[in-house]
C-alpha cells in the first residue's frame, strides 16, 4: 500500500544519504548504522513483510539508543512527495510513491 510504499521510499533515501542529522547527533558510527540498518529491512522484504518490520523495529531502537533521527531523509522524502502531489497542476501524470 500507498503507506508501505512511502516507508520504503524512506528506507531507500536512508541506505545512501550522508544524513548530517544522524551525523550531528550520533556520529559516522551512527550513519553507518542507520545505513546498514536501513538497507537490512529492504533486503528482509521492505516494511510490508513480517522479516522487514522486525528489521525495522530493531533499527528504530538502534538509532533511538544513539539518539539519532534520520531528518535529513524524512525531509528529501517530504520534498519528492511534495513534487509528486504539484505535478498534476503542472500537467504530468501522477506517480505516486
Amino acid at each position: 500500500g500507498e503507506q508501505n510504499a512511502r516507508l520504503d521510499a524512506l528506507l531507500a533515501i536512508m541506505t545512501t544519504l550522508g544524513d548530517t542529522c544522524v551525523l550531528y547527533r550520533a556520529g559516522p558510527d551512527g550513519l553507518h548504522a542507520m545505513q546498514d540498518g536501513a538497507r537490512r529491512v529492504l533486503e528482509a522484504g521492505g516494511s510490508a513483510s513480517l522479516a522487514g518490520r522486525r528489521s525495522l523495529h530493531e533499527l528504530d531502537q538502534q538509532l533511538l539508543s544513539l539518539n539519532a533521527s534520520p531528518g535529513g531523509a524524512a525531509d528529501l522524502l517530504a520534498a519528492c512527495l511534495l513534487i509528486d502531489s504539484l505535478e498534476p497542476a503542472l500537467g504530468y501524470p501522477s506517480r505516486s510513491v
